[in-house]
């Protein structure tokens, strides 16, 4: 054995770099890539979540460096996770009866569903069967814009509204973020610029058959969001009043939980807080979710380039 180990050029079984399949199991996760080629219906509709305001792109307090006025898809990978699929069947089914409770209360869900930039790509995924939304729940559509040293632990664990905050502050309270606008998502990322066979999350994406394309990839999660019933709201910060009723507080308490719902006895809690177009954010709304483990699920994963279209030629640009 010791001559066997002396002489052979292979590492040691302990260093030995597992095939996916093997990572698969031992995460109990699976990260499957998409092509143009091979799935064009769903690349398509993936595709068009990138189209956003150019001139936005780059800008805004929470934004990155960079000039580039246009996104575009690079990789994706629709995602299978069953301990977090199971986590949200159990949080929705628990927002499901709520939603019961409160019809059979005299209170009607505020509904959202068709009012989403997403709805497109939604309504394509559906046709595909590849994706399932229900009304009932105003389940939409959301993106989620992640920095590659968080991407591998929320694609095994979800997201967690306890990191609120940790990389661009939490004006709209302790909840996890989301938008139907790539452009808003985008401010949140950084470039991946060149592939690590040793990366632990480009173990699980790249390979012989996908291969990173080693220029700069920024990625988003894209999720299946139950909105349940929201409020909503022009305000940031603590002092938040609900755009339906000012005299309506969304954080009466503290900015981890939001408002109950008026007039329904015992308490029950708004699911999400949409937050609208107002001063200071006058440009994308966002979607933040107080229990995301609970009503966020993950679908695909999607990996994206920046692009400035003054720097392409006219034969890139037709």
């Amino acid at each position: 054995q010791q001559q066997q180990a002396a002489g052979s050029s292979q590492p040691p079984p302990s260093k030995r770099q597992k095939s996916k399949k093997e990572l698969a199991a031992d995460d109990g996760m699976s990260l499957w890539p998409l092509s143009e080629r091979r799935d064009p219906a769903v690349w398509r509709a993936l595709s068009g979540l990138s189209a956003t305001h150019g001139a936005w792109l780059g800008r805004g307090r929470d934004a990155s460096q960079g000039t580039y006025d246009s996104l575009r898809l690079a990789c994706a990978w629709r995602i299978e996770n069953p301990r977090r699929s199971a986590r949200v069947e159990g949080g929705t089914r628990c927002m499901s009866d709520e939603l019961d409770c409160l019809k059979r209360k005299g209170g009607v869900a505020r509904e959202v569903w068709r009012d989403m930039m997403t709805s497109s790509t939604a309504a394509a995924l559906e046709a595909q069967g590849k994706l399932q939304l229900r009304a009932e729940l105003n389940e939409v559509l959301l993106l989620h814009g992640i920095p590659r040293s968080s991407l591998l632990t929320v694609l095994a664990n979800g997201l967690n509204e306890r990191f609120s905050g940790t990389h661009a502050g939490a004006a709209f309270g302790n909840g996890a973020y989301l938008a139907e606008d790539l452009g808003k998502a985008d401010q949140y990322v950084d470039a991946d610029a060149n592939y690590d066979p040793a990366s632990d999350l480009h173990q699980r994406l790249y390979g012989r058959s996908y291969r990173h394309p080693g220029t700069a990839l920024h990625y988003a999660l894209v999720c299946r969001v139950a909105l349940g019933h929201p409020i909503r709201t022009k305000d940031a910060g603590a002092l938040a009043r609900s755009c339906d009723d000012p005299n309506e507080r969304v954080f009466p308490v503290n900015v981890r939980e939001l408002a109950p719902v008026p007039n329904v006895a015992p308490p029950m809690h708004y699911h999400s807080l949409i937050a609208e177009k107002g001063p200071g954010h006058d440009r994308y709304r966002e979607f933040v979710i107080f229990h995301a483990s609970d009503y966020i699920c993950p679908e695909y994963l999607i990996a994206y380039h920046r692009e400035n279209s003054s720097a392409l030629t006219l034969s890139e640009r037709d």
